[in-house]
């Protein structure tokens, strides 16, 4: 068990947090704990279970944000991607589920399912989104990754309705029927999908073992996948809720590789920091290895890299030239 969840009561939490801030200035929750992005609060609140009034102000300004851009249809930008993103920010800033963008964004979703249970994108629409750890995913519109994307963030809110979980079962058969897992976009994003929606049916147990096993095919023994270590981040996104425990052995064996792409102030990326140090983190938790890999930081403090490697990286990359 992690340490921080012996800390039963929310004070005992606060102090264990702001002793640890000072003593280890490279574990992940130092960075969040300051950060001031729907990342920052959902750790604070979520993770780590702390409703401090200091972050009340931010999360409603967060929250009135994201609620002053929907559409009075009831979807963001008209977009099913961007609606799903910003329902997963919602929710992860624990907006109250009664919220009327939330109802009219769920309403307008379902209205956009055809009878198979898929989403469509309207032909007008790019089918090109921002996914949570920063990057730009696009998909082809007719691709399973369209309507994972918005499964990623309408499960946050409903996973019990019929339209839902035929949505679910779609994704699944789609992962069954295909000869090739066709992109990772797709890949990562209907694994989260099917692993939070918590549905017990052999067809989407089937689904997310076949695309553990497919990122398993793609990982390398230094830990990496796709020979790409900015790929860590949408894996992880996918793993860092699957309970498998073949998930779990995958994100075990990238440790050290993780611990080389950490700065040294607890977080990752050259840019979206915040969201990328929630997905290392979140998955971390999830996995019940954050000690682990804070243990492996402290006993090899060579492994990371240096603060002053932000100014000196490609602002669109997360790889350093010089990194070995």
């Amino acid at each position: 068990m992690d340490e921080w969840r012996r800390w039963a009561t929310p004070k005992e939490r606060l102090r264990w947090v702001q002793a640890l801030v000072t003593e280890k200035p490279r574990h992940p929750f130092t960075f969040l704990w300051r950060h001031l992005s729907w990342a920052g609060v959902a750790t604070r609140r979520k993770l780590l279970g702390l409703k401090l009034k200091r972050d009340e102000p931010l999360r409603f300004r967060l929250i009135k944000g994201i609620v002053g851009e929907q559409y009075p249809r009831g979807g963001f930008r008209s977009s099913l991607g961007w609606t799903g993103l910003r329902l997963l920010q919602l929710a992860e800033l624990d907006a109250p589920p009664d919220h009327p963008a939330i109802v009219k964004a769920l309403q307008w979703l379902k209205g956009r399912q055809d009878p198979e249970g898929c989403f469509l994108e309207l032909p007008s629409v790019p089918t090109s989104y921002p996914a949570v750890w920063g990057e730009e995913v696009r998909f082809s519109p007719i691709a399973i990754g369209v309507t994972a994307f918005a499964l990623c963030g309408l499960l946050r809110w409903e996973r019990e309705s019929y339209w839902v979980q035929r949505a679910v079962q779609w994704v699944a058969r789609q992962v069954l029927q295909r000869r090739e897992i066709c992109c990772l976009p797709c890949a990562v994003h209907a694994l989260h999908a099917l692993a939070i929606s918590r549905l017990d049916s052999a067809t989407v147990q089937a689904a997310m073992e076949r695309l553990v096993s497919w990122l398993s095919d793609h990982q390398s023994e230094q830990g990496e996948w796709f020979a790409n270590p900015e790929a860590s981040y949408a894996v992880l996104f996918a793993l860092g809720v699957c309970p498998s425990p073949a998930a779990r052995s995958q994100i075990s064996k990238a440790l050290p590789m993780l611990a080389g792409l950490q700065f040294l102030d607890g977080g990752w990326g050259r840019s979206y920091r915040a969201e990328k140090t929630w997905v290392v983190t979140s998955a971390l938790l999830f996995h019940e290895l954050l000690e682990t890999f804070v243990a492996l930081t402290d006993r090899c403090p060579w492994l990371g890299r240096p603060i002053e490697w932000l100014e000196q990286m490609p602002p669109s990359l997360d790889e350093s030239p010089t990194a070995p």
